[in-house]
């Protein structure tokens, strides 16, 4: 039987859900599934663990880790991805059914590409993410400002995350206009998105907004530029059909059903 343990935080009342949904969802596949909250006594070669800061840690340690976290279309605190060993575009995900975009349908749908906009828009992230994996973001944000007003011949606005708000964080970019309001609002009239690897080039893709990524970290990484000057307007409906099989509700962790081709892709 496969030695499994599904980590959670005692104070973390998302975490704590997923855990128990992890286990009942294992047991559909003949697994039992040890509880723990804390990872200093993990005896398991198999972890199942929220986010890539504890997860991290854990493949360090040589542990093969399934991480949890938010999803990337639609409701994302309704939805969560479930990938082995890495975060967002650096995690392991299984081979998706071809359903000829079904699934996705259920949880969004492509807006047609946008040929037009006033300005071009930066999407900041929250410092400490570990999407960023330790790099500090503030002069890169000067840096894309600056190349941006030379090849795009647009103003440049920046949206602050509004995590980043939340934490105290005032991030001001020489060059750029701050953006007000929701980010649905900000794509309206955005011609060009350029992000680091930050979901937001997920929900510029699906609005019709062409994107800019700068990390392979981004889950739209394949449909997006990667040089200040790129607009591209790619196919993007396998991508998007791609995405809404690496997102699952709880009921649907529970039921055990997403757990069965993550779990053949163990050798």
């Amino acid at each position: 039987m496969m030695d499994f343990t599904v980590l959670s935080s005692h104070r973390a009342e998302h975490q704590l859900s997923h855990q128990k949904a992890m286990i009942e969802g294992l047991k559909h596949h003949g697994i039992v599934a040890k509880k723990s909250f804390s990872e200093a006594h993990i005896n398991t070669k198999y972890v199942a663990c929220w986010g890539w800061r504890v997860g991290s840690l854990l493949r360090a340690k040589g542990h093969e880790v399934l991480v949890m976290e938010r999803g990337y279309i639609g409701d994302r605190f309704k939805y969560s991805s479930l990938g082995w060993n890495g975060l967002n575009g650096r995690a392991s995900f299984p081979e998706y059914p071809d359903d000829g975009g079904k699934r996705f349908s259920q949880i969004s749908f492509l807006h047609p590409w946008k040929k037009d906009g006033k300005y071009t828009l930066i999407m900041g992230q929250v410092p400490g993410d570990q999407a960023l994996g330790g790099r500090d973001l503030a002069s890169w944000y000067k840096e894309m400002a600056d190349q941006a007003l030379n090849k795009y011949l647009l103003p440049v606005v920046f949206r602050q995350h509004p995590e980043a708000k939340k934490k105290g964080f005032r991030q001001f970019p020489k060059g750029t206009l701050p953006s007000k309001g929701t980010l649905n609002r900000a794509l309206e009239n955005a011609a060009i998105v350029i992000t680091y690897n930050s979901n937001a080039a997920v929900d510029a893709v699906i609005n019709g907004v062409p994107a800019l990524s700068m990390d392979r970290g981004s889950m739209a990484w394949d449909v997006t530029g990667h040089e200040v000057g790129d607009r591209l307007y790619p196919e993007r409906e396998k991508w998007a059909h791609s995405l809404a099989w690496k997102q699952w509700t709880i009921a649907e962790i529970t039921s055990g059903i997403p757990l069965k081709p993550l779990l053949d892709m163990i050798p």
